[in-house]
């Protein structure tokens, strides 16, 4: 926002609302930055928590060869 923006939305609103809305832009673009990066994590997360249910299913579909010597015994 330029010198001459903010000193016409000064003459037009007043100065303390001209602040608020300062306040309020520069607070929403680091909400929009917070929740961009928890976007990402989430999405890691996900891939994460994936691939442990991929590996889980795979080590749960494969018989276990402890308990097939142990029944041979």
């Amino acid at each position: 926002m330029d010198l001459q923006a903010v000193i016409q939305l000064i003459g037009n609103v007043g100065f303390p609302i001209t602040l608020c809305l300062i306040l309020l832009q520069t607070i929403l673009v680091k909400f929009n930055k917070q929740m961009d990066g928890l976007e990402k994590r989430l999405a890691q997360l996900d891939k994460t928590m994936n691939l442990l249910v991929k590996s889980f299913h795979q080590n749960t579909s494969q018989p276990n060869t402890r308990q097939s010597k142990k029944e041979d015994v």
